[in-house]
């Protein structure tokens, strides 16, 4: 199977207003997906400013289906993920299943 990204994102984790605190990464390994590891929004977006590529996953039993492009956009001064262009100053990736 050809890789998707560098790295899949599956689930995410949310302050009281939204915005994403944390996400569950995992490494695309083409024919299979890493066991998934916890990281901050912000360490997010810095792999992302390295040049990685990033994507969602949601799980469809029996395999991961591939999700969107993540990106991320500075609105204000404040950076924020995001799976599409519009500059809201808000964090989406709305689709993905709740970290906790």
């Amino acid at each position: 199977m050809e890789k998707w990204a560098d790295y899949l994102i599956s689930h995410i984790e949310r302050d009281s207003n939204g915005n994403i605190l944390r996400v569950l990464i995992h490494i695309d390994k083409g024919d299979t997906v890493s066991k998934g590891y916890v990281k901050t929004e912000n360490e997010v977006i810095d792999l992302l400013k390295k040049g990685y590529k990033i994507e969602t996953i949601i799980w469809d039993y029996p395999k991961w289906q591939r999700g969107a492009n993540v990106h991320y956009v500075s609105v204000n001064s404040t950076e924020y993920l995001r799976t599409n262009r519009n500059e809201t100053d808000k964090d989406n990736l709305d689709n993905l299943i709740p970290l906790y």
